[in-house]
């Protein structure tokens, strides 16, 4: 469970996430989490990535958000055909909260880039409602699918005395790609053993990206404190399953 505890000169945003294992026969896209993470790591079957990010009203991410993202999936990943992104408004959800289901609505309702031939593909929905569950902020869902919630990454981020918008988004958006990479032991084996078995799926080690409860500390956004890295264990995974 996600805690958002705010100080009056220092934000201290801890955070896990969540994620679900929603399974549909039938499109190599929307299958269990982890089992898209060597097609997404490595140049075997797919030699190119195209992440599809589709935000509502007021959401869209910043230019710094998307090159962060983009440069995680450049270090990571083996695409000599390339990785590129596209962007595009959908409208708002009008509603307070949005459960599983109606997330993979609007997906499914707006979603236009899939897996096939040379290319895998990656969607990152981006909307203006909390989740039913409180204080998530990110959801990985499926192999190729995430979901940050605007609304509470906003009122927790950018503001005197809270952590920079960019650097907090960066790290949900990071995080929750851990995921859909196979973190931890979910697609790409653990080559040391290194989960959390009390929160699992997630490091042991509580200064990598893939701890349970990330601490990111930033005054103000006075300091430019880098966004949080998967530690060793976690890149030796990841190498392992076809990897940089």
């Amino acid at each position: 469970m996600k805690r958002l505890i705010t100080y009056c000169s220092l934000i201290i945003v801890c955070f896990g996430c969540s994620r679900k294992d929603l399974t549909l026969q039938g499109n190599s896209d929307y299958k269990t989490l982890g089992t898209a993470a060597r097609a997404i790591l490595s140049s075997e079957n797919y030699t190119s990535l195209k992440i599809e990010i589709h935000y509502m009203p007021g959401y869209e991410p910043d230019a710094a958000v998307v090159a962060n993202f983009t440069n995680f999936f450049n270090a990571f990943c083996n695409k000599p055909g390339g990785i590129t992104v596209t962007q595009q408004q959908i409208p708002a959800s009008g509603k307070a909260t949005l459960t599983i289901d109606e997330i993979v609505k609007i997906e499914k309702a707006n979603r236009t880039i899939f897996t096939k031939d040379n290319q895998v593909a990656i969607h990152v929905l981006i909307v203006d409602a909390n989740y039913t569950t409180p204080n998530i902020v990110g959801l990985a869902y499926w192999n190729t699918s995430l979901c940050l919630f605007g609304k509470l990454l906003y009122a927790n981020s950018g503001g005197i005395g809270q952590v920079s918008r960019i650097k907090l988004e960066s790290t949900i958006l990071d995080h929750e790609t851990g995921h859909i990479l196979g973190l931890v032991d979910q697609g790409s084996p653990m080559q040391t053993p290194h989960r959390d078995a009390a929160n699992g799926m997630h490091c042991n080690n509580n200064s990598c990206l893939m701890y349970y409860a990330i601490e990111t500390v930033d005054p103000g956004g006075i300091f430019n404190v880098n966004v949080p890295l998967p530690d060793q264990n976690c890149r030796d995974d990841l190498k392992a399953n076809g990897g940089k």
